[in-house]
């Protein structure tokens, strides 16, 4: 940068680039505060990974302390692979290795709560040997890493993992059994056996038989299954069996805020509503996708987001990243809108297996948001189609409950995105 280009108005003016935000970093705390909304609105539209959070902002948030240019950067790099091995956050200066967990062949699922300060880890099965780890992995000093899971006492991994809408409960499930732990202390709460899995010939489809999950937006009901096994409408606190619906299609699966209506994917691109006491439909709908991958309930239940792909004629692939939004009165839809991430990565696709389990959606602070997943690479985009973040392929990653944080983890790094970086203040 010119020396004479130093001042925060000449740098906002001027083309983003690390340098310009290296300056940018020194010269925020000195911001008065009328005017940092304004600045914060302007540095919205920098492009994200050049707005990385400066170690001595994250070592603040550690802290519990809050300033508010943090909200400035985009993303910050959590740790990587060994140092969720390891159990403990990047350390520099100690080079001792730990058996805390194995994630030698990556993850699978995870759940992140909206600080980032620990994160719920999914690891994928070592093949023909362990099970996938599942732990508690602290990021930094607010919370302890704990094992919930060890992989060695069995064969399988969870392919999805959620957090309730407070961040106090996590839930996963593994050979047919939900796990329930307090958060982020990794306390036991309960286990669910789910009904007996109707796959007895080894069909491997992971739409057919991996199991999804959903909390209701109050946080008082789990919705978890596959059309294997049925969907489990289970008490949150309790682990109760509030009810057992039989569903075939199934695929993803959602609770309205009392956890009294059921979404869950039909045939193509069909969604189905049930009530969960009953399993009645009260409604069918064609969205126009070609697949359906995930799903979120609206706060409030006025709309349902519908994350899946659309065929996308005279390109390849055929089936791309897209989502509908539903607008909904009651039980019927009032509304449709389609959502197609135009600049997504080329080779993405929405319709092979990976992508079928490992989409995510939530509808937070930010409106509907959806994390699409393949071999070939992530994107994750908003309710207006706009591209937020991309990831290279077999990047696992999710949201937390409110919309505000996306973290991912690939085969090397754990990376945290701060959506209110990405999005100009109202």
């Amino acid at each position: 940068m010119d020396a004479e280009d130093t001042t925060l108005e000449a740098i906002l003016g001027g083309a983003p680039s690390p340098d310009a935000w290296q300056a940018v970093c020194g010269l925020l705390p000195g911001v008065a505060r009328e005017a940092l909304p304004t600045a914060l609105n302007r540095l919205a539209d920098w492009p994200a990974r050049l707005r990385p959070m400066p170690d001595a902002w994250w070592e603040e948030k550690a802290r519990g302390v809050h300033r508010p240019w943090h909200a400035a950067s985009a993303w910050r790099a959590l740790g990587d692979v060994y140092d969720v091995q390891n159990g403990r956050p990047p350390a520099p200066e100690d080079d001792e290795e730990t058996d805390f967990a194995c994630f030698s062949e990556g993850a699978t699922a995870l759940a992140c709560p909206s600080d980032a300060s620990w994160l719920l880890l999914c690891a994928a099965a070592e093949w023909h040997h362990n099970g996938g780890d599942v732990v508690v992995w602290a990021t930094g000093p607010q919370a302890d890493p704990v094992k919930l899971l060890d992989g060695a006492h069995f064969h399988d991994e969870a392919l999805d993992a959620q957090l309730s809408p407070d961040e106090t409960v996590a839930v996963c499930s593994v050979e047919g059994r939900v796990h329930a732990w307090s958060t982020p202390d990794g306390k036991p709460r309960w286990q669910v056996e789910l009904a007996e899995s109707s796959d007895t010939e080894g069909r491997y489809d992971m739409a057919y038989s991996a199991v999804r999950i959903g909390f209701s937006g109050d946080g008082r009901r789990i919705a978890a299954g596959c059309a294997a096994r049925g969907v489990h409408v289970v008490d949150t606190a309790s682990g109760e069996l509030v009810g057992l619906i039989a569903a075939d299609p199934c695929g993803p699966v959602a609770l309205d805020h009392d956890g009294t209506r059921l979404a869950h994917a039909g045939t193509s691109g069909e969604i189905v509503v049930r009530d969960t006491a009953s399993g009645a439909i009260l409604m069918r709908h064609d969205t126009g996708l070609a697949t359906v991958n995930a799903l979120a309930f609206a706060p409030g239940d006025a709309g349902l987001a519908v994350a899946g792909g659309a065929r996308d004629v005279g390109r390849s692939p055929g089936v791309r990243p897209a989502a509908v939004v539903l607008t909904l009165h009651g039980n019927a839809v009032t509304g449709s809108r389609k959502v197609v991430p135009l600049e997504a990565p080329a080779d993405l696709v929405a319709d092979s297996p990976l992508a079928a389990v490992a989409t995510r959606c939530v509808w937070g602070v930010h409106g509907p948001l959806v994390y699409a997943e393949d071999d070939a690479g992530a994107v994750l985009f908003g309710g207006d189609g706009r591209v937020l973040w991309t990831e290279p392929g077999m990047t696992c990653g999710n949201l937390s409950p409110d919309g505000r944080v996306l973290v991912t983890m690939g085969e090397e790094d754990v990376t945290a995105v701060f959506l209110d970086a990405l999005f100009p203040a109202g």
